[in-house]
């Protein structure tokens, strides 16, 4: 059992109880023990690092330190399973080691708090620790159900595979792919697998947003997938939830599953949907469901 220090992050309360359901399924058996951070903050969110560094930084931080301060060995794993949180807890991280005046001043504000952040903290997201982590023997010793009917389209997102990223290549990842594969699941080419989702802007430019969708969709539906797998709750809620919005902005009816990668690990072991949380899910995955055997 390997333990891992765990930022939740907000959505895992709220819009994203499935994928927080199936980390608690799946992470145990497969030898992952998640420590919740004590006393977590918000992230910021991606947004926030344009408006203040300084700020910004400084929220991200307080989670750092706190990490870092209970940390067995002085230093910590912190594992987060949303792609925006883990994209500004990192860029914390990397920034303030690249800019020493900047270092200080998100350490001046963290005094206020009793904390301080000595730069001992790696960040990692938690499709990088299921896929790099898990021996491949004791993953393939929990999968009890056949996949190799379903047609699964990787979606990484714009935030994991970024250049300061460590866990795949930035233009043309393909761990998530292998890791399907792995799964048993047939995998389907997706050439918009790392294009953004829209974000928010689905509250600021919804046409732009349903475009942005309606791509990634599209880009699924043409090549036969039966779902598109996702490792953000950001990109889940847009793509699950928008899909009236994109057909009408593409002209084509939209049905395609959202499933968090941790879903489609529970069911490769078996797993009922329902301890998974796939039924909460705004488009049924009930044809996808009746292809594992």
């Amino acid at each position: 059992m390997t333990r891992y220090t765990y930022y939740p992050g907000c959505s895992l309360g709220a819009t994203a109880k499935p994928y927080a359901a199936s980390i608690a399924a799946t992470a145990l058996p497969l030898g992952i023990e998640l420590r919740e951070i004590e006393d977590w903050n918000c992230c910021g969110a991606t947004a926030y690092m344009s408006y203040d560094h300084v700020e910004a930084f400084s929220i991200a931080s307080r989670n750092l330190a706190i990490a870092e301060k209970t940390a067995e060995d002085g230093g910590a794993q912190v594992v987060a399973p949303c792609s925006a949180c883990f994209a500004v807890l990192n860029n914390a991280v990397h920034y303030m080691a690249e800019d020493p005046k900047l270092f200080d001043r998100v350490n001046d504000a963290l005094s206020a708090a009793g904390l301080r952040y000595e730069g001992n903290v790696k960040v990692r997201h938690l499709l990088d620790v299921y896929i790099n982590d898990v021996p491949e023997e004791l993953l393939k010793s929990k999968i009890t159900k056949n996949l190799e009917m379903v047609r699964l389209a990787p979606y990484y997102g714009c935030q994991i595979v970024r250049p300061k990223n460590e866990f795949d290549h930035y233009d043309m990842p393909t761990k998530f792919d292998d890791y399907l594969e792995l799964l048993g699941a047939q995998v389907v080419y997706y050439p918009v697998k790392t294009k953004c989702c829209a974000g928010t802007f689905i509250t600021t430019q919804p046409e732009i947003a349903a475009r942005m969708i309606g791509l990634l969709l599209k880009s699924a539906k043409d090549r036969g997938a039966d779902a598109v797998v996702t490792c953000c709750p950001l990109c889940q809620f847009n793509l699950d939830n928008f899909q009236k919005e994109a057909g009408e902005y593409w002209n084509q009816e939209f049905n395609i599953p959202i499933l968090y990668f941790t879903q489609v690990v529970g069911l490769a072991m078996g797993i009922p949907p329902g301890d998974l949380e796939i039924d909460d899910h705004r488009v049924s995955a009930d044809a996808l469901l009746a292809k594992i055997v």
